[in-house]
């Protein structure tokens, strides 16, 4: 494996007028949400006493508050940065299914490209938390792989709709949805439609099944597991970014971490470049992968570079991880951003 040569990428080698342009372009722009979706839950409460039926606290619910989740928080953050989601996603036939659709028509996100699949149940997170502390999750979902004529119906949908948008993203979340024929199916179609795909992987899939992205953005923990490399230094960084694309034939892999920033992996170019963290506070760091996928393909489709695009992306999580609970970033967030670590110089 040839050595990479590693590229800092720093706020005083930033094109401002280029980057504020690129953040202006992702207005109005057209994005494929292709995954798997549900209610995000969080039913909150008070501890006052354990219980005396078993040695665990009694919750008394004083609110319940209910969000779009998986896949639809990335359309959720598209359609807030002014750009239009097609969210192609699966539910059931179920109360769950009924809440999900309230959830988009309240957040104006159109829920005609959902299939239904009666077989099934509506994804459903449930969090219960005391005092901003997360007491237990439940988990309501099946997970076994969708069968062919599911298939078929959501590739049926997918060909109608490539022509309409501008770039396409599969989140994986490992429900059962994103099986490799379909995954197969999905980039042998985008490829047709000359549409890059951008994938949210899933450490429980197969890398072999991505093989057609163009660019993928895992986390740390996600690169381990999909190249089977331990990440503790550049060294293992970079064997493990050189491995997902040999693995996946992408053109970009990035690597997201946390308050590392990022790395960024293109093939044939013999270099690693790095873009350190732009964050200010942190109160919570779920949906920020989200954000970060929903920025750059929209960033991508506006004809950014994968290092603009990046920026962009990393920017936008850190106004995210800022807020508590999973949360959306709008374009006047990122040209703050934009504006206040271009001046401190990071």
């Amino acid at each position: 494996m040839k050595a990479l040569k590693t590229i800092s990428i720093h706020s005083n080698t930033w094109d401002p007028k280029r980057l504020t342009q690129l953040v202006e372009a992702l207005f109005a722009r057209k994005v494929l949400i292709i995954g798997d979706v549900g209610v995000d839950r969080y039913t909150m409460g008070a501890v006052e006493r354990i219980s005396p039926e078993a040695p665990v606290p009694v919750v008394r619910v004083e609110d319940e508050q209910h969000k779009l989740g998986l896949a639809a928080n990335v359309a959720d953050n598209i359609r807030t940065l002014g750009a239009q989601p097609f969210l192609l996603g699966l539910v059931g036939k179920d109360r769950c299914a009924q809440d999900f659709r309230f959830l988009l028509k309240k957040e104006r996100i159109d829920a005609s490209w959902l299939v239904v699949d009666a077989t099934r149940r509506t994804v459903l997170k449930e969090r219960i938390v005391s005092d901003r502390q997360q007491l237990l999750r439940v988990d309501y979902e099946s997970t076994a792989p969708v069968s062919a004529a599911i298939e078929k119906q959501i590739l049926m949908k997918v060909a109608g709709l490539l022509r309409k948008v501008d770039g396409v993203i599969l989140q994986d979340y490992a429900k059962g949805m994103i099986t490799e024929s379909l995954a197969r199916g999905i980039f042998s179609a985008a490829r047709k439609a000359k549409k890059n795909v951008a994938v949210d992987p899933n450490s429980a899939t197969p890398v072999s099944r991505y093989q057609g992205a163009f660019v993928l953005t895992p986390n740390t923990k996600e690169a381990e597991k999909l190249s089977s490399i331990g990440i503790h230094d550049e060294k293992t960084l970079k064997q493990a970014g050189q491995k997902i694309l040999e693995k996946t034939g992408a053109t970009h892999i990035v690597i997201t971490r946390g308050k590392e920033g990022m790395a960024i992996f293109t093939r044939g170019s013999g270099e690693m470049k790095l873009i350190p963290t732009y964050v200010r506070e942190v109160y919570d760091v779920s949906g920020a992968g989200d954000t970060v996928i929903s920025v750059m393909t929209l960033a991508l489709s506006a004809g950014a570079a994968i290092e603009e695009a990046a920026i962009l992306g990393n920017l936008a999580a850190g106004v995210e991880v800022g807020k508590r609970g999973t949360a959306t970033v709008t374009r006047q967030e990122i040209r703050v951003a934009l504006e206040f670590f271009g001046s401190v110089g990071v």
